[in-house]
């Protein structure tokens, strides 16, 4: 089998089709080919994880109007003519595109040279992207039920997320194990801060000016992002004070240390990204959700938010009300209350698919090996 996969910009978009393409490797021995941006995390974990890579131009639009948002479509005539060239040469049997803005040249370029294509929504609301690829998709998986509706129900499936293989192995370790791994005191409750792959720069902020009240009952570990270390390091030192901050420790970014972390959290307070919350569920995590604000098109991770909150399964909080008072109010009432916590855990845990890579896997082969143009829920569900 050989498959073309895609996926990029954020590891939000990449670590669900790394995860895929490693399963297909693995368990079928597929030749893989990865079609990603150049400019995207894609560039990094791809070649690292020593999977076939290549770059193309890939237009993006921006979530605010600039100059940007111009040069981005720009390049996306020329992403998709390399993209038709690079299809047509691997030859592959079956494409996956996980999202992002560089799955549209991907996807298209399968369909075009009759490759077979499985799109993967991840958030509930679709994007631009998916909503350009969906009506040539042969089938599409949806990470939540609340996206069925979205999609012709004759192709779409609800498969769940694919999660990689580390944040599942790590339910195996104890979470004061976890906090020794990462250097943290086992015996103390442990707030996990992250804004993604790149970082949030106003949830940053907040929780350093939170940081003297947040310190008296629980460790912080927060990752920053890389662009954003050294200005979160100054305020976080300019906010507290050496003592406090010995149950404070500041990383820019986790890649294979992400599933530990995860581990080690009584409580995560982040974004609402469809990958995030997958790892939320897994884990069986609470959770502080503040969703990326709206802006073109809207904001995915506000109906991603509304989802875990009508099931009790998260406290959510705009981003223009985020504020350090009201933080440690929600965070407190979580680590405080272990009767909500355990609540709030299991309410997560009714989102997990575990075995949603598996299913996306089975799928796509089933895909490859068919020569008609959908796929339907009792083919799945047969496997």
């Amino acid at each position: 089998m050989r498959a073309l996969i895609s996926g990029g910009g954020t590891g939000g978009h990449v670590y669900p089709a790394l995860a895929v393409a490693t399963q297909l490797k693995n368990q079928y021995n597929a030749e893989i080919l990865y079609l990603g941006s150049d400019d995207g995390l894609e560039t990094e974990l791809i070649p690292a994880s020593g999977l076939r890579f290549v770059a193309i131009k890939a237009g993006k639009l921006q979530r605010y109007v600039s100059w940007k948002t111009l040069t981005g479509v720009a390049r996306v005539p020329v992403g998709m003519f390399e993209a038709i060239g690079i299809v047509r040469k691997f030859r592959a049997d079956v494409a996956f595109t996980s999202g992002g803005y560089v799955a549209v040249p991907a996807g298209l370029a399968a369909r075009l040279n009759g490759v077979p294509l499985l799109m993967h929504q991840q958030d509930v609301p679709p994007n631009l992207s998916n909503k350009l690829l969906a009506p040539l998709a042969t089938g599409i998986s949806v990470a939540f039920a609340d996206s069925l509706r979205y999609f012709p129900a004759r192709k779409t499936l609800c498969l769940g997320n694919p999660l990689r293989q580390a944040m599942l192995d790590v339910q195996q370790v104890e979470p004061e194990q976890a906090r020794v791994k990462l250097g943290l005191r086992p015996d103390l409750p442990v707030m996990l801060v992250t804004g993604g792959s790149q970082g949030a720069r106003h949830l940053n902020q907040v929780v350093c000016r939170a940081l003297p009240e947040l310190l008296q009952f629980c460790q912080v570990l927060q990752i920053s992002g890389s662009k954003l270390f050294e200005e979160t390091r100054e305020l976080a030192e300019s906010t507290s004070d050496e003592q406090a901050r010995r149950h404070y420790k500041l990383v820019p970014y986790l890649s294979d240390e992400m599933p530990l972390a995860m581990r080690a959290a009584s409580l995560v307070v982040c974004r609402s990204g469809a990958s995030t919350l997958c790892e939320l569920a897994a884990l069986g995590l609470p959770s502080v959700l503040v969703p990326l604000p709206p802006a073109i098109g809207g904001s995915p991770q506000e109906v991603n938010a509304a989802a875990f909150a009508r099931k009790q399964a998260a406290e959510v909080i705009r981003n223009a009300d985020l504020e350090p008072g009201l933080l440690v109010e929600r965070v407190r009432a979580i680590i405080e209350q272990p009767e909500r916590a355990r609540a709030m855990q299991e309410a997560a845990r009714s989102f997990a698919r575990p075995n949603a890579t598996q299913a996306i896997v089975e799928t796509i082969a089933r895909m490859a090996r068919k020569t008609t143009n959908t796929i339907s829920e009792q083919e799945v569900l047969s496997i």
